[in-house]
């Protein structure tokens, strides 16, 4: 089962997003392509933001590249 959500729309930090994330987790992601699917309005209720790369996290949401980096560099070192 996934413990994290990596949602993405296609652009170019999103597919950065989703080798960084299934290299460091592997089968613990789980990809959410929201282009064009009617869950950007779901993320912004959830989350706060409707916008991508957006990393759900078991303590935490992570919002861009640059927090997804910085988060699973930490998830790295342990």
């Amino acid at each position: 089962m996934a413990r994290y959500a990596l949602f993405v729309d296609g652009g170019e930090e999103d597919v950065e997003a989703i080798r960084l994330v299934e290299r460091v987790l592997g089968g613990e992601v789980l990809i959410v392509d929201v282009g064009g699917s009617g869950l950007r309005g779901w993320m912004l209720w959830e989350y706060g933001t409707d916008r991508t790369p957006l990393l759900a996290a078991p303590h935490g949401v992570y919002y861009g590249l640059g927090a997804i980096r910085r988060l699973l560099a930490s998830l790295k070192s342990r």
